[in-house]
């Protein structure tokens, strides 16, 4: 058995790809600190919500990839009951996820800092729909396309996910700092 084989290649590119998109990443925040410090709770709020993108979106590229090697999902973009089913629980899952992220940034804040911010329960919300509506096409199309092309999805998706999530979570924090 060579040890360079296929899956190594595979694993190793996307953990490079992770890397990138680690270092984009904190450049990004490095660059909007002042920003995002702004708000009271954010350093509380900030880990949460960015592992959270990578997890929802993981696990739904899990279970692509699990139905793509069963047979049940079939590696084209056209729209099944299960891939719906899918969609519709990651966002709802992130959603959830985001809601409660914010009333425990809400009590940590009003219990260490003594602040009542109540945005600060809705920016994770507003934050995880803009970045669900591109994480979770981003994440159906790569998973599929990957598939298609004779890839195992299982090695790849989940150090892409996680740093496109980390990615498109901080530029729609940005974005809902701006809005509220």
């Amino acid at each position: 058995m060579d040890v360079f084989d296929g899956s190594f290649r595979e694993i190793i590119s996307s953990q490079m790809v992770s890397v990138f998109g680690g270092l984009v990443t904190g450049t990004i925040l490095a660059a909007y600190t002042d920003k995002i410090l702004l708000i009271p709770g954010m350093l509380i709020l900030l880990p949460g919500l960015l592992e959270m993108r990578g997890n929802i979106s993981g696990a739904f590229a899990s279970r692509l990839s699990a139905g793509l090697f069963l047979g049940v999902v079939k590696p084209k973009l056209k729209r099944t009951k299960l891939i719906n089913a899918n969609l519709a629980a990651s966002f709802f899952l992130a959603i959830i996820t985001s809601f409660m992220l914010g009333l425990i940034a809400f009590a940590f804040t009003y219990l260490i800092l003594g602040v009542t911010m109540v945005k600060i329960i809705f920016l994770p919300v507003i934050t995880a729909i803009i970045a669900n509506m591109i994480e979770i096409p981003v994440t159906l199309f790569t998973t599929l396309n990957l598939f298609k092309k004779g890839h195992d999805p299982n090695n790849i998706m989940g150090p892409f996910v996680t740093s496109t999530g980390d990615v498109t979570t901080t530029v729609a924090l940005l974005i809902t700092l701006a809005i509220i």
